[in-house]
């Protein structure tokens, strides 16, 4: 039987639109009427996860209950996904990328469930057919941060604060309600569904129901949390955007109390290498292949060009926190400025260091002068002859010198020196809930905790090393799993129970 698919609106080389404010209100909010004291379904998080969730449930089961909780206000709601550009590891057309199965098995050493692989990479084509053709995102193609990508990759025109926009209005009306800066202090099983205490602007009040669907991102938004699963000096880590503040791991906790089994390696995180100096989101660099990277005493520590660089910049962010103690160089020279596409690497709104001399940069960027005199005339002698292609892996590596450098190795001699101090940020973690491939979050023993479930983030499948452009499009295409696995009769039509607690707020909500 021939298999038909819907065309995905793609448009090609458009600019993505990065987003360096605060996501703006939506013109259609309101919160309808009040919260009930029961419910069919409770969605814990407004991101990617939860409004896929929230969306597909109401599909699935026409006139339910549903309520969305999210931490932030509306103006800052969306978590992450309100923050990233959201490229997909995709085809253009929405297939998985030729390496999709094999890299997600390989990053994670064999350890993330093949059942979650697979349901995945067999999703991808429908998530956003189903994201473009219900739900009016446009898709785009657009060049990564990397300059040796094959090609551009699929992204929603806007980026993420799209998809949050356009599944919010999506899930109103279906008839969702949304409460926002309400947190989940308390979750409790009961005999029949579940409890859930919330701490909304008005005070604490419970409301109770027969599913909950757990989105609420990972914990790297929790000091506490980053210290005790990842140890004391992650403690002050920095989250690569706003989003990530609301990401506490509260619920996590809060179900692995209710009998839930952790999933995912909780002593690793997806970080990634911005400039120490900005506040921008997402000031990335990514032109480290093409220089040296010293720590705060003028040493190299790491290679810099052991492969390319979207499967190298997590472990030099990783490696940066650990062994740099967050204080860290990319130092070039002028050429590095004359690569073709090098302004997509260097994100970052500061200028770098620069001098005239390697004495004169070492003194601007507070490391010895002798050290790093040392480590760069080191570094230049044992450069090889060859030819410098920034655009692939060009082999140009470094002999008789440790650590080496297996690419783009070619010695910095040409004044102008750069320097950009380097730290590393947290984008998410990886530890979360166990689920099965259906959302559904396991106990110790492998079964299926009845009416609990968890996607994106709060669902734990990375191990190792996270496998890029993968997040969000698992965080869609799990949410849109759910719909079909949680199988609701809609509670009766009866008149709402009011929550004393939760009054109507609409004056400080513009309509």
């Amino acid at each position: 039987m021939e298999r038909r698919h819907r065309s995905v609106p793609v448009l090609h080389g458009a600019r993505r639109n990065r987003r360096t404010d605060a996501p703006q209100e939506s013109s259609t909010y309101r919160e309808r009427g009040p919260v009930m004291k029961h419910v069919d379904v409770i969605v814990i998080g407004c991101g990617a996860a939860g409004l896929a969730s929230a969306v597909s449930i109401l599909e699935h089961s026409p006139g339910s209950q549903l309520l969305v909780l999210e931490r932030a206000s509306v103006r800052h709601r969306g978590g992450n996904t309100a923050w990233t550009s959201s490229f997909f590891r995709t085809t253009a057309e929405g297939d998985p990328s030729s390496d999709f199965v094999e890299r997600m098995h390989s990053l994670s050493e064999g350890r993330t469930p093949s059942e979650h692989i697979d349901a995945l990479a067999l999703g991808c084509r429908q998530t956003i057919e189903w994201l473009s053709g219900t739900h009016d995102i446009r898709f785009v193609t657009d060049n990564t941060y990397f300059l040796t990508s094959k090609g551009p990759r699929l992204m929603p025109q806007g980026g993420g604060a799209s998809i949050v926009e356009k599944l919010v209005q999506s899930a109103e009306r279906l008839g969702a309600q949304f409460r926002y800066e309400s947190k989940v202090i308390g979750l409790a099983r009961l005999d029949e569904g579940w409890e859930v205490t919330i701490d909304g602007p008005d005070g604490a009040y419970d409301v109770r129901a027969a599913h909950v669907v757990v989105a609420a991102g990972g914990f790297e938004g929790s000091p506490d949390l980053r210290k005790r699963y990842l140890g004391p000096t992650a403690e002050a880590m920095r989250t690569i955007a706003p989003g990530g503040n609301y990401n506490d791991g509260a619920c996590i906790e809060l179900a692995v109390d209710n009998g839930a089994a952790r999933g995912g390696q909780y002593d690793r995180f997806h970080g990634e290498p911005t400039d120490a100096r900005s506040t921008r989101p997402e000031a990335l660099v990514m032109a480290y292949p093409y220089g040296i990277v010293v720590d705060s005493h003028g040493r190299r520590f790491l290679d810099e060009g052991s492969d390319s660089p979207d499967n190298t910049f997590e472990e030099l962010a990783y490696r940066i926190w650990r062994d740099a103690h967050q204080s860290a160089y990319l130092v070039a020279d002028s050429r590095l400025l004359d690569i073709v596409g090098i302004d997509r690497a260097i994100l970052t709104d500061r200028p770098p260091y620069t001098a005239s001399t390697v004495a004169g940069l070492a003194e601007r960027i507070d490391v010895p002068v002798d050290e790093l005199e040392w480590t760069i005339s080191r570094f230049n002698d044992a450069c090889t002859t060859g030819e410098f292609d920034p655009h692939s892996c060009d082999g140009l590596g470094t002999q008789g010198v440790l650590p080496p450098k297996s690419n783009w190795a070619r010695p910095l001699t040409e004044a102008p020196f750069l320097a950009w101090p380097l730290a590393c940020v947290i984008t998410f973690t990886f530890g979360g809930l166990a689920t099965d491939a259906s959302g559904r979050v396991l106990d110790t023993a492998g079964s299926a905790v009845p009416g609990l479930y968890a996607v994106g983030e709060s669902a734990g499948i990375y191990y190792n090393t996270y496998p890029g452009a993968t997040s969000v499009l698992r965080a869609l295409n799990g949410g849109r799993l759910l719909g079909s696995t949680i199988a609701i009769i809609p509670t009766e039509d009866a008149a709402p129970q009011p929550l004393s607690s939760d009054r109507d707020r609409m004056s400080s909500h513009p309509a």
